[in-house]
């Protein structure tokens, strides 16, 4: 499957009872059916970042997208990440910093030769002159700005309001990989309840700075006590709905290894070895016929049988990773 430009689409593997790969003892199994996460002119954000490995992943292949299409912050300061990632942090960064897309060629309409009048992609490297319009809308209006991904720190993804450069932007594709408090509680009820105040403030921070029809995506560690974080019920009561989900793929982010949010080092078992499961969410429709009260009374009294039920089970979390 390939977009656009001909690079292949970003895509994560849709869950299936059937055909299953990689499925744990008692996890869910997956197909090798990939669906789409991004979209090619995609103005994404990208929220909770560590060493910044995954910004870099989307600047390269399969994903290639230009830099100036890619915000990415950080909840630290520099220095702060630094001192947390001394040796991948500033690297990475240094690379944002001189990374220059390849010159994207200008599509001109003006008159072609007669051996080019079958090519429907002719293109060439000087601006076309006679149809400032068509420049524009290929470059997204940004000729004289340098493609340059944009870096922020200190950035609060429960707050993103505060920070002024998201504040007068709006974005099609909001991210949010592995999120986690980092706070080290031990016990598991406050730690649930830490990770669920970060998410439920998150899903509420985003709206007002996503665009229509724009997406939220997170990626969570299969099973406990992630599973407990109850993620699709935190979307929906700030008004987001679970469009499609589906395995984390590794290997389609190159060089992109997720890190502790209290710093250096891998969780008990290595990442790349652990399932992982993306969510992409969208803005509920008021106008969908799936919103009336009947339903949405039903779904109380399921939701309030299951909030019970969680609060009576236990879960030994010597064995659970949850250890960031």
């Amino acid at each position: 499957m390939s977009n656009q430009r001909g690079r292949p689409l970003p895509n994560i593997a849709t869950k299936s009872k059937g055909n299953s790969h990689n499925a744990g003892a008692n996890g869910p199994s997956y197909s090798n059916k990939l669906i789409k996460i991004y979209n090619d002119t995609d103005d994404i954000l990208l929220v909770g970042e560590g060493d910044f490995s995954f910004t870099k992943a989307l600047l390269l292949p399969p994903h290639s997208f230009t830099p100036d299409q890619i915000t990415t912050t950080a909840f630290d300061s520099r220095d702060a990440l630094h001192k947390k990632y001394p040796d991948t942090a500033e690297p990475i960064l240094k690379f944002l910093e001189e990374y220059t897309a390849p010159e994207k060629p200008v599509k001109c309409d003006s008159k072609k030769s007669e051996e080019d009048e079958d090519d429907e992609s002719f293109y060439h490297d000087d601006a076309c002159q006679n149809h400032p319009a068509e420049v524009d809308a290929v470059t997204d209006g940004r000729t004289d700005e340098p493609k340059k991904v944009k870096v922020l720190f200190k950035v609060d993804a429960t707050a993103l309001t505060k920070t002024k450069y998201l504040r007068q932007r709006k974005f099609d594709c909001c991210v949010f990989n592995f999120p986690h408090t980092g706070s080290g509680i031990t016990d598991q009820d406050r730690n649930i309840l830490k990770n669920q105040e970060l998410l439920d403030g998150f899903f509420k921070s985003v709206t007002s700075i996503l665009k229509p029809s724009g997406t939220v995506v997170v990626t969570l560690f299969d099973g406990l006590p992630y599973s407990l974080w109850n993620l699709k019920e935190l979307a929906k009561k700030s008004g987001f709905e679970t469009v499609r989900s589906g395995k984390f793929v590794w290997e389609y982010y190159e060089g992109y290894k997720h890190r502790k949010t209290s710093g250096m080092g891998d969780t008990t078992k290595k990442s790349q070895e652990r399932d992982a499961r993306t969510y992409i969410f969208q803005k509920i429709d008021p106008n969908k016929k799936d919103n009336a009260p009947a339903n949405r009374k039903q779904t109380k009294g399921q939701n309030a049988k299951s909030c019970k039920r969680t609060k009576r089970k236990r879960v030994d979390t010597s064995e659970s990773d949850d250890d960031e």
